[in-house]
């Protein structure tokens, strides 16, 4: 993969590593030794930028450091050319979320070959679901355009993640109500002919009323239809690669267990 190298630290609008995108590190998955610090950063004009320092650790970064290893990845390597689907103007977007493509896979000749595909796919479910929706599946509001290219998907943003709510919210949550309202985001997936294949604490989030709400449809397809991704490692019973009913069953039984645990551990 070709990736243009950032002539102009003036292009870069960044004052620190807040500005960033993303941050994580990379560590060898048999050793656990760390690798490097991966980046990614996109700017008011949904231009995409990735970069990777090996042997810093993301705490030790430094301005300096960001801009010299921040790349460009050309637009059709991540962005797919829009077509159909509405469009969200940047007036109405500034208080939704805005998903965007898997950049930070940009160092992955396979997988940055998928990217463009899924969030393409994972608009069409949506603007399907958009005719269909449910209190317990997110809402969606149209794709962010630019150059001819889907850079953003513009969805409901909300304030706190299944996975980190016994962190962020101090008073009890109610087991029975918040799976009940899952199951019922995903007997109406289901009843349209689609599975989700994805379903974790990290793809659930809460409104203040902690209802939950179903996230991620980048794996949700309709039965028997080949997945280009699917299942979070430690959520699924094996690996599959077409859609099937019996992934979200097997992941709804994981997630009440999961919350019934995480419930005890808390004082």
């Amino acid at each position: 993969m070709v990736i243009k190298q950032a002539k102009a630290d003036s292009v870069l609008n960044i004052h620190s590593k807040r500005d960033l995108t993303s941050l994580s590190e990379v560590t060898d998955y048999k050793t656990g030794a760390f690798l490097r610090s991966t980046f990614t950063y996109v700017d008011n004009e949904d231009i995409a930028w990735v970069g990777r320092a090996p042997g810093i650790r993301k705490y030790d970064l430094t301005v300096e450091d960001l801009k010299r290893e921040l790349k460009r990845i050309p637009d059709e390597k991540i962005y797919p050319l829009h077509t159909w689907m509405s469009v969200v103007l940047e007036t109405d977007r500034k208080n939704l979320f805005i998903k965007r493509p898997k950049i930070s896979c940009a160092d992955n000749e396979y997988e940055i070959k998928l990217v463009p595909r899924i969030l393409f796919e994972e608009a069409e479910v949506l603007e399907f679901l958009k005719q269909h929706q449910h209190p317990n599946i997110i809402k969606y509001y149209g794709c962010i355009v630019n150059r001819g290219r889907i850079t953003g998907l513009a969805l409901e943003k909300y304030g706190v993640i299944l996975q980190y709510r016994y962190e962020d919210v101090p008073h009890n949550l109610d087991i029975a109500a918040c799976m009940n309202g899952i199951r019922n985001g995903v007997r109406h997936l289901h009843s349209l002919g689609l599975a989700h294949n994805d379903l974790n604490p990290s793809n659930i989030a809460l409104d203040s009323d902690d209802n939950p709400i179903i996230l991620d449809f980048g794996s949700c397809k309709k039965f028997g239809e080949e997945l280009l991704s699917g299942g979070t490692y430690g959520w699924v019973d094996e690996d599959y690669f077409t859609s099937a009913q019996r992934h979200d069953e097997s992941a709804l039984a994981k997630l009440e267990a999961w919350l019934i645990e995480e419930k005890t551990r808390r004082p």
